[in-house]
């Protein structure tokens, strides 16, 4: 082989590598346990499946299921969360009529929404910990959704954020367990979903 061509050949074989691998890499709705986060998922494998029908309607579902979260977070949040319902309405309809053309501009909003409710329920945990109510229930759910802001962008969080995901996450798991943590717990899991929350954030 002509030595000038080799180190073409070896890039458009690493090229070729790397396409393959992200056409292959598709989300699965198994990935997560929350909601809306199952949802979009397999809103997502629809639409690459070529079925934008069923994509639509997944994603209606989505936005239902946010919109009554706007019910639930603190009045200062409210409006952040009903926009990030009204983005996926806006998606669901754009999918329906054929104007989105790639998987990765339902990633894009997926991301978004989940910011939305990730900052959300964060304030939410802020008025419950500066009103001394218990933080921790609103806590997880701005770690949960920050969990999905961070696998639809891409973004690998910072240890401390991950380890604060991790035990949220391990909370209250067993059906009717009370669960009640330390001031100090709270205010170090608020601390780090916060600013995996800014890392995020600065990306989308």
């Amino acid at each position: 082989m002509n030595k000038t061509l080799l180190p073409l050949s070896i890039a458009t074989a690493v090229l070729s590598i790397a396409s393959a691998t992200f056409v292959l890499a598709q989300v699965n709705p198994d990935d997560f346990t929350e909601e809306p986060d199952k949802t979009m998922a397999a809103s997502h494998s629809s639409f690459v499946k070529g079925d934008t029908a069923k994509a639509s309607q997944e994603i209606r579902k989505a936005a239902t299921y946010v919109r009554n979260e706007s019910r639930e977070v603190a009045g200062s949040a409210k409006a952040g969360v009903e926009n990030a319902a009204a983005s996926l309405d806006k998606l669901g309809r754009d999918v329906k009529s054929g104007a989105v053309k790639s998987g990765d501009e339902l990633k894009q909003t997926f991301a978004r929404v989940d910011h939305a409710l990730a900052v959300g329920w964060h304030t939410t945990a802020e008025e419950a910990k500066n009103s001394g109510k218990d933080a921790s229930a609103a806590l997880k759910k701005a770690g949960a959704a920050l969990d999905g802001a961070a696998k639809w962008s891409g973004t690998e969080l910072k240890q401390g954020a991950q380890a604060s995901l991790r035990t949220l996450q391990k909370a209250g798991k067993k059906a009717g367990e009370a669960v009640k943590f330390g001031a100090e717990q709270v205010e170090g899991w608020f601390k780090d979903i916060g600013n995996g929350i800014k890392e995020v954030g600065g990306k989308l």
